[in-house]
């Protein structure tokens, strides 16, 4: 089943900076990496997985956990600054299981990494590869 995901634009806003909007009150700025208010490129990347994969398995943890449980979800990453790029994103959830036996510690750890691998669609995406193509094009009055 095809989902419409709207098209995002990042617009010009400052030097060095550009602001999205997603039509539903949400707004990132983006800017060179150590720009104040703004989110690097890299770290956007890092927040889309972490974010997907915390939404992705907060079913399984809230059913186990209840609805007021812990849980951080952080991503690392191994860049590789000689041919600029990511070579692996890294994502560390933790969540309070002190509650829990341990073997229903390690019931819960498979049921949400399995709840992730399935419903977090940036991780299934990165995992699989995906194709980029820019197309620049100029504008005349």
């Amino acid at each position: 089943m095809a989902k419409d995901i709207p098209t995002l634009s990042a617009e010009h806003t400052a030097p060095w900076t550009y602001t999205v909007n997603n039509g539903r009150g949400a707004e990132i700025k983006i800017g060179m990496e150590g720009a104040a208010g703004c989110f690097s490129p890299i770290e956007l990347l890092q927040a889309a997985l972490a974010g997907c994969a915390a939404l992705s398995g907060e079913a399984q943890l809230t059913n186990r956990l209840g609805e007021d449980f812990t849980m951080t979800s952080s991503v690392e990453v191994v860049y590789n600054a000689e041919e600029n790029r990511i070579e692996q994103l890294i994502n560390h959830i933790l969540a309070d299981f002190s509650e829990l036996e341990p073997e229903r510690q390690e019931k819960l750890i498979a049921s949400t990494e399995r709840s992730i691998s399935t419903l977090c669609t940036i991780k299934r995406s990165l995992n699989h590869g995906i194709e980029s193509t820019t197309e620049v094009s100029g504008q005349s009055h």
